[in-house]
């Protein structure tokens, strides 16, 4: 049995629930992980968070196990370092889409911080191949182990039969598309009005304000704002569309498109960054070109039409999802990693 402890500063985005995920594969295979939260202040200062973990607080554990952000910050005492690294802020598919503040910050403070978690970590996990090739490409080489963000697949299940719930507010359109993620050019929000306004009366787009919480007004008549749903209400959500639409810009992983694809649903999704990784074209989902709303617009008629094609692709995102990012995956291959750096560090 092993006892890792994950270190995490708050943050707004999927690194926190990868984190949360990792600790729930471990305890579900039977180890004993612990996972400590810290204010999201320490994910720009992290080298003051063993001042925050308190006296000796590494004690009672086999390794730990952080971000790359901040694991750099963390060596504890005759225990091994496991980094994460979940994206390359200073990949050149951001860069356009990431404002001068934060392409500065990126390059002077994150890039250092990610660079000394790579070299110093005892074992780097790369949450896709994707963003392995990146680190290699901004880090030079060094040896790395792809693990991909794990999914509940016990918890993002289909409705019975894979049929279409009715747990998003009503509407008239008989086509429910739904989105997840924050309002950022990033994750391709701004692309969405632009997609809606080409679809027509047919098809609403539900969308989350996830953790941003923003409050502005819908950007288009034929989306509908549903908030930040908790985890229980974000799978009814799921149940209750009939595709993802989801055309970001760039993603380390594209845990989103995972759970969709655990809940049954096909998802459409740029042909780009990982998110192929996730999605296979023409068997799970679609995969459209970056920035091309009018790929987006036909993909969407097409699934949009074809509710045969829907359900077949629902069941092979299902079959996907389970076999390739479930728990007992997540769970099996962090085990490897962390055996590995136990015995090297014995």
């Amino acid at each position: 049995m092993l006892k890792p402890l994950y270190i995490s500063p708050l943050g707004k985005g999927g690194v926190d629930i990868g984190i949360q995920n990792i600790t729930r594969s471990m305890q579900r295979a039977g180890h004993q992980p612990s996972l400590r939260r810290l204010s999201h202040l320490f994910n720009f200062a992290p080298m003051a968070a063993k001042l925050a973990l308190g006296r000796n607080w590494w004690q009672g554990h086999d390794l730990v196990q952080a971000r790359s952000r901040c694991a750099w910050a963390l060596r504890a005492p005759g225990l091994p370092l496991v980094t994460t690294v979940h994206h390359i802020v200073t990949d050149p598919l951001l860069q356009p889409y990431s404002s001068p503040q934060q392409r500065l910050f990126y390059r002077l403070v994150e890039k250092t911080y990610d660079g000394l978690s790579v070299r110093l970590a005892d074992e780097v996990i790369c949450v896709s191949r994707y963003t392995q090739e990146q680190t290699r490409l901004t880090y030079g080489d060094r040896s790395t182990t792809v693990i991909y963000d794990g999914i509940d697949t016990e918890a993002f299940t289909p409705a019975p039969d894979f049929q279409r719930t009715n747990d998003l507010p009503a509407h008239a359109a008989p086509i429910r598309l739904l989105f997840v993620g924050n309002r950022t050019r990033r994750k391709g929000f701004d692309l969405l009005p632009k997609i809606m306004d080409q679809l027509g009366p047919q098809y609403v787009l539900y969308y989350t304000e996830s953790f941003q919480g923003v409050q502005a007004a819908p950007p288009h008549p034929q989306m509908v704002r549903i908030g930040t749903p908790d985890r229980d209400g974000l799978i009814a959500a799921y149940r209750s569309c009939d595709l993802l639409l989801f055309p970001a810009r760039v993603e380390g992983f594209g845990i989103v498109a995972a759970e969709a694809g655990a809940c049954g649903k096909p998802v459409i999704t740029t042909n780009a960054s990982a998110l192929p990784e996730v999605v296979n074209h023409g068997e799970t989902g679609l995969l459209c070109e970056l920035d091309n709303v009018q790929a987006f617009v036909q993909a969407i008629q097409e699934l949009g039409e074809d509710p045969t094609r829907r359900l077949q692709m629902g069941q092979a995102a299902r079959e996907r999802v389970a076999s390739n990012f479930g728990y007992d995956v997540l769970a099996r291959e962090l085990e490897a990693v962390y055996r590995r750096a136990l015995f090297v560090t014995a």
